[in-house]
């Protein structure tokens, strides 16, 4: 009799510990998951041109309080912002465009890193927002053609 309690006691622990054992490299593999960026991109075509841009944002951080913004020539979402070939806008501000033609105009709240090489048919229009008023004016005409990326 004492051999079997024994044995179920054992057998229940061993048990126990495997399930223990499954929770934890569960609860480490998520945790492994809270420091990885998170990428998003949006691919802005031009009705007369092949070419494409992209504006592209990443949120990074251990409660994600790191973010940039960029407009790319690049289409591979995962990226690292190219001071020489992108327009890079920091902070967790939205953006706000328009697609005109062979023109894109940005309205952002700050003026972004110009790069030296954005070599595009793609005219690009940079317009800072100076004030609450003008933004959100500006926000109303995304309800016709204007869109926002955040």
């Amino acid at each position: 009799m004492k051999k079997i309690i024994f044995i179920t006691t054992v057998v229940c622990t061993l048990f126990l510990i495997i399930l223990i054992a499954i929770q934890a490299n569960k609860t480490i593999s998520e945790i492994d998951e809270i420091g990885k960026p998170l990428f998003k991109k949006k691919q802005l075509n031009f009705p007369n041109k092949k070419t494409a841009l992209y504006l592209k944002s990443k949120n990074w951080g251990l409660t994600g309080n790191h973010k940039i913004t960029v407009l790319s020539k690049n289409p591979q979402q995962e990226f690292h912002p190219d001071t020489t070939s992108e327009y890079i806008f920091n902070g967790f501000e939205e953006i706000i465009y328009y697609i005109e033609e062979d023109t894109l105009k940005i309205f952002s709240w700050q003026s972004p890193i110009q790069p030296e090489k954005f070599d595009s048919e793609i005219q690009i229009k940079l317009i800072q927002i100076e004030n609450n008023t003008e933004w959100n004016s500006i926000k109303e005409k995304t309800k016709k053609n204007y869109r926002i990326f955040d």
